[in-house]
């Protein structure tokens, strides 16, 4: 598959007669008393985007929520061909805002919908390691993983999960991909880790919805000054 292909997934021009408003919420499961998310999932509250639109940068809160709606759009168009091409069973697309990674897109069960970027969260979540870190992280054997591993889904066997740089080097956010099949993705590192992250940067590098929004102005935090970002290979 060529980087210009996934290209032409997000490129491709949007319907606009399609209502897309329902991309703006989605369900997150109850979560534990500590917030993270149960491994029996019972459905919770309604998480909304719209809380991102803002009057930022010259226009309006209506235009930055179409560009918002454009950017999910495409996005999600992008997670649904990623299962259809590949059969992976879970896929989502975060971003960062401020000390936080906010789920905007995913294809397959419902999940938690933010996770603290802080030294904290490094033992619990592989999202916040992959963005402190600025590195991927390829679990083949969840079974047999022997470091920290934060599970949400006992039926998961395998998991890649990637940060996405904007052209300054900052982490602008993370995709994360799951499946029930251990070493799911031992074919498929060069398709997701590199072809796919590299469409969603070109992609995000240009949005409106980015270009015009405050919330992706990133402050490099200390930890990440101190780590050595020169080996981005996948575990």
């Amino acid at each position: 598959m060529r980087l210009f292909d996934i290209l032409g997934v997000l490129y491709e021009p949007i319907n606009v007669l399609d209502n897309h408003e329902h991309l703006l919420t989605y369900i997150e499961p109850k979560l534990n008393d500590d917030g993270t998310c149960p491994i029996f999932k019972e459905p919770g509250r309604t998480y909304n985007l719209e809380q991102y639109v803002d009057d930022v940068h010259g226009i309006t809160a209506a235009e930055h929520k179409h560009n918002l709606l454009d950017l999910l759009a495409r996005l999600n168009r992008l997670v649904r061909w990623i299962h259809a091409k590949t059969d992976v069973l879970w896929f989502g697309i975060y971003l960062r805002h401020g000390d936080k990674l906010v789920k905007y897109v995913y294809n397959g069960e419902m999940s938690k919908a933010e996770f603290d970027i802080s030294e904290e969260y490094l033992e619990k979540s592989i999202n916040t390691r992959v963005i402190m870190e600025k590195r991927p992280y390829y679990i083949a054997d969840v079974d047999s993983h022997k470091g920290p591993y934060y599970r949400c889904d006992a039926k998961v066997k395998s998991e890649l999960c990637c940060p996405i740089f904007a052209p300054d080097g900052q982490v602008i956010g993370i995709f994360d991909s799951e499946d029930h099949r251990k070493n799911f993705f031992d074919d498929k590192i060069d398709f997701i880790s590199m072809k796919v992250r590299r469409a969603i940067e070109i992609f995000l590098e240009d949005h409106p919805y980015i270009t015009h929004s405050n919330n992706f102005t990133i402050e490099e935090d200390n930890f990440s000054k101190d780590m050595d970002t020169s080996n981005l290979l996948v575990e």
